[in-house]
């Protein structure tokens, strides 16, 4: 997304007023999240009573800092192109003098991440309905030609009733666009060809999602990596491969080779998953 369009975009939806409780047509509440460029506050639509995860980004914060421009008019251009179920919705977007302002669905629940630190592991069946809707969302944005790039635990958010949504798309891209790609994303979640800097596909993601199912299903990383260890010793554990444990089904042990196959052509796809006889055995 070029900066002329990042800059037309808000243009058309600027707001006069900048008053700290209330911009546009929502009042602001509470810090409900901190991100990189900013807080995200719930907002409360003064119509309709409707709730807003409203995401604050002080201008200042990004338009004189090259690299934190680009990822905001990244996450504002793939958030723009997403309709999907399982993908959080941005509602609308608004300018002020000081802040941008991204009006998203409120979710009303914690990461994957945090509940999983609560309950260490989960049964097949419950990581089942989580990976589905993320495979159904991974599935939706590849077919619309993005990729998530930053695909996590701590970037899926479970709410009540079990419905899980992506979020955080700052590290999206638009693969038609996609050229010299830079190592992005989270090192523990990265495909070994992004390691490698072989370049980046599609499948970047698959392996990301099955990082995602082993630690659902096991409360463990498969090459047991910690967020100290550099890309060359990444790999290495990578290479040294690793082994399921045997109280896990033929099918999950299956699906997650798959996922994590090393050379990523031979990866399994989005729709092989759905398909995947583990998958089928969803109890509700």
């Amino acid at each position: 997304m070029s900066l002329d369009l990042f800059e037309t975009v808000f243009k058309e939806t600027f707001v006069l007023n900048d008053k700290r409780k209330r911009v546009g047509n929502y009042s602001l509440g509470r810090v409900i999240g901190r991100g990189a460029f900013g807080t995200v506050r719930l907002g409360t639509h003064l119509l309709s009573g409707e709730n807003a995860a409203v995401k604050v980004v002080p201008k200042k914060s990004i338009l004189q800092k090259d690299k934190a421009r680009r990822r905001f008019a990244r996450e504002l251009h793939a958030l723009k192109q997403m309709d999907h179920p399982n993908i959080v919705c941005l509602k609308e977007w608004m300018e002020t003098e000081r802040n941008f302002y991204l009006v998203l669905t409120y979710i009303n629940g914690d990461t994957l991440k945090h509940y999983l630190n609560d309950v260490k592991r989960l049964s097949e069946n419950e990581a089942r309905r989580y990976i589905n809707q993320m495979t159904s969302a991974l599935n939706y944005m590849h077919s619309q030609n993005f990729l998530h790039r930053d695909i996590k635990l701590e970037n899926t958010v479970l709410q009540s009733g079990g419905k899980v949504f992506i979020v955080d798309f700052g590290l999206s891209v638009d693969v038609s666009f996609l050229e010299n790609p830079n190592m992005c994303g989270s090192p523990t979640y990265m495909a070994p060809e992004i390691l490698l800097k072989h370049g980046i596909t599609l499948s970047a993601d698959i392996w990301s999602l099955g990082i995602c199912l082993c630690y659902l299903v096991t409360g463990c990383h498969p090459y047991h990596m910690s967020f100290k260890d550099n890309y060359a010793t990444l790999y290495f554990k990578i290479l040294q491969g690793s082994t399921l444990p045997n109280f896990l089904s033929e099918e999950c042990r299956d699906l997650i080779q798959r996922m994590l196959s090393v050379d990523p052509y031979n990866r399994i796809s989005t729709e092989e998953i759905l398909a995947h006889a583990w998958l089928e055995r969803i109890i509700s």
